[in-house]
């Protein structure tokens, strides 16, 4: 029954998306979210009874980069009930089921983080999961073999603020203006077939959808090794729950870390377990991860802690831009999102 309604909504989610700007959307969505909490609701609602007992709720959505969380729970790092993984289909679900406080954690990118402080969620920036290295990608029709090809093309991208801060970059690498090309709003989700269809040109997209992508024909013509440390993939928890439940959210931190040594010691186990929950060989999932930077934990103090965190460049430039394009109606400090004793939190 879950799977027919997480199906329908998503559906009925690509409707609603479909020519609302992105502002706009996310005010719409805060307001009149009853639809989209009822979908995301459904695995969660034993969760609020006495929410101290409960295992913490962690939405996430497909990404290569998220899965050792998988791999957590199946060789028992993250039991059960201790937390809870539920994999929405996009991660335009996933931030709408944090901001409507439907997930205790959630993993998002930093655009996403910095979009949900901007609408006065408070947060905390637990980890550092991953930094995008040529993953996050346009796919083009063989066609189009340069970025100036772009110019009258229709371009598919994510209705997310990443889709929307790829979208830029891509255009300025171009020397392109939005008025130069068609752009259509889509779950990512979509895209293998919108592309087998020829309903778009470029796609904005990332792992696993830019794989399938590939298989169908589809070239890479600009990704995140273009824009090296920009595009950061964290755990976000909410405040209140980093507040009430510290030991908790720390422990998941914490066996994120010992995952990544369990993939370091035993990588061919840990690849042929990934790969399979993936649906794909074990030489694909490598594949797919060489686009990716999986910070260790002493890159990730240095990246959220200290007294100069390397996280802060990056948000001042999303701000920028993302304040540029209309995304964020306020100067964002991501400062008061960092976890100021993050190594007792993430070590044992």
């Amino acid at each position: 029954m879950y799977s027919a309604l997480l199906a329908q909504g998503r559906q009925s989610l690509g409707l609603f998306l479909g020519g609302v700007p992105l502002k706009s959307l996310q005010k719409r969505l805060s307001c009149s979210c009853i639809f989209l909490r009822a979908l995301v609701l459904l695995p969660l609602l034993t969760a609020c009874d006495n929410p101290h007992e409960q295992p913490l709720g962690i939405a996430s959505s497909p990404w290569p980069g998220y899965e050792p969380l998988y791999l957590a729970k199946e060789i028992g790092y993250l039991p059960q009930e201790k937390a809870k993984l539920f994999e929405l289909p996009s991660s335009d679900i996933t931030l709408e089921a944090f901001r409507n406080h439907s997930a205790d954690m959630a993993t998002l990118t930093l655009d996403e983080a910095l979009d949900l402080m901007d609408s006065g969620v408070k947060l905390r920036i637990l980890m550092a999961l991953d930094i995008s290295n040529g993953a996050d990608a346009v796919m083009v029709k063989p066609h189009i073999k340069k970025l100036s090809d772009l110019k009258g093309k229709r371009i598919a991208i994510l209705n997310i603020p990443l889709g929307v801060y790829m979208l830029s970059r891509t255009l300025d690498a171009a020397g392109l203006s939005r008025e130069d090309v068609t752009v259509i709003p889509s779950a990512e989700s979509k895209h293998e077939e919108m592309y087998r269809l020829g309903k778009a040109d470029a796609f904005i997209t990332f792992d696993p959808f830019k794989t399938a992508l590939a298989k169908q024909g589809a070239q890479v013509l600009f990704d995140s090794s273009m824009i090296p440390n920009e595009i950061f993939d964290l755990m976000l928890v909410r405040e209140e729950v980093f507040q009430a439940r510290r030991e908790d959210v720390c422990h998941v931190a914490r066996q994120w870390g010992r995952t990544l040594e369990y993939m370091r010691q035993e990588p061919d186990a840990a690849a042929e377990s990934i790969a399979k929950r993936l649906g794909v060989t074990p030489q694909e999932y490598l594949a797919m991860v060489q686009g990716i930077k999986t910070p260790t934990l002493q890159e990730n103090l240095a990246l959220l802690g200290g007294n100069a965190p390397g996280i802060l460049n990056a948000a001042k430039r999303l701000n920028t831009l993302m304040r540029n394009e209309g995304q964020l109606d306020h100067e964002i400090d991501i400062n008061t999102a960092l976890v100021p004793d993050l190594h007792t939190c993430v070590t044992d």
